[in-house]
């Protein structure tokens, strides 16, 4: 992957998971069409700064200054790489909506950084509305929107900032699915994270635990694990038949770009419907062997 060894990603952001091939394969599940390989590039480059910039927050990482310049510069560079892109295009103002996803993303994560900080476990819809930014998803359908060719207008990134109903019924997919499948693994106690090929224990901060829907919904309603996680599965199946009610015709907006959001859902089953594969990838490899390295039988 070119890019992330240009910018140096992996030498001089230590603190965060590098998942270059996982990223690949999230992209690979957004652009199935063969005229979309520089598209599934660049939607894989956000996935792997997004995951950087949501690990900085973690209580686990041992962030530091200069490692948090690095990704700030690099961030900044590739946004502003890819607006005078499609300035010349003659694409204006879709490179400033692009930017704006990424700072709703990253307010989304600031959020969840102050409730750690100050020890507050967050009411349910508290939860649910910061989870929408938090998801990363608005980010992730701008930038795929973006590599849409021709497609790509501005009044495809206004209806897509207007917060259409399939556009937040894939965002409660994405973090609902991932906070369900990563309850578990994000209460063990104890992480072991790979940095510099050197094996450090972790002990993670007990107030991070408040930041998780689960939690949420248990501390506030008083109820089982079990009873808040069946909760919250039936606001994903929810979520689900809204966002095909938005396939159906008549479309909300034109279909190809509907097609890259239901495909970013789908995406999500891969990486959490049983376990968090993308924070454990062992459980990706036979999907990364197959669709990538082995060759398709004739």
């Amino acid at each position: 992957f070119r890019w992330h060894k240009e910018v140096e990603f992996e030498s001089k952001i230590t603190y965060t998971k590098h998942r270059v091939a996982e990223a690949y394969l999230w992209a690979l599940g957004t652009y199935i069409e063969p005229e979309y390989s520089q598209a599934r590039v660049t939607l894989a480059s956000v996935v792997i700064l997004l995951t950087a910039l949501d690990d900085m927050w973690l209580p686990e990482a041992p962030t530091g200054i200069h490692s948090m310049k690095h990704l700030y510069r690099v961030t900044i560079d590739f946004y502003d790489k890819l607006e005078e892109e499609l300035e010349m295009q003659g694409k204006s103002g879709c490179g400033s909506h692009l930017k704006k996803s990424l700072k709703s993303t990253a307010n989304g994560y600031m959020q969840e950084a102050k409730w750690l900080r100050k020890d507050y476990t967050a009411k349910f819809d508290e939860y649910k509305e910061n989870a929408i930014l938090s998801s990363a998803y608005y980010t992730m359908m701008a930038m795929t929107f973006a590599g849409m060719g021709d497609f790509a207008k501005l009044d495809a990134f206004e209806w897509l900032s207007s917060q259409p109903k399939i556009r937040i019924a894939s965002e409660i997919i994405c973090q609902f699915t991932n906070d369900i499948t990563s309850y578990e693994y994000s209460h063990t106690g104890i992480s072991h994270k790979q940095i510099n090929n050197n094996t450090i224990k972790v002990i993670l901060n007990r107030t991070w635990r408040g930041s998780y829907l689960v939690d949420c919904y248990m501390k506030q309603f008083c109820v089982s694990k079990e009873q808040a996680v069946q909760v919250i599965a039936n606001i994903v199946s929810t979520a689900w038949k809204d966002l095909n009610r938005e396939l159906m015709r008549p479309h909300s907006f034109c279909f190809p770009f509907l097609i890259r959001i239901l495909n970013l859902s789908r995406v999500i089953d891969v990486f959490y419907r049983y376990t968090d594969a993308y924070t454990n990838p062992k459980f990706l490899k036979e999907h990364i062997v197959s669709l990538i390295i082995e060759n398709i039988p004739n």
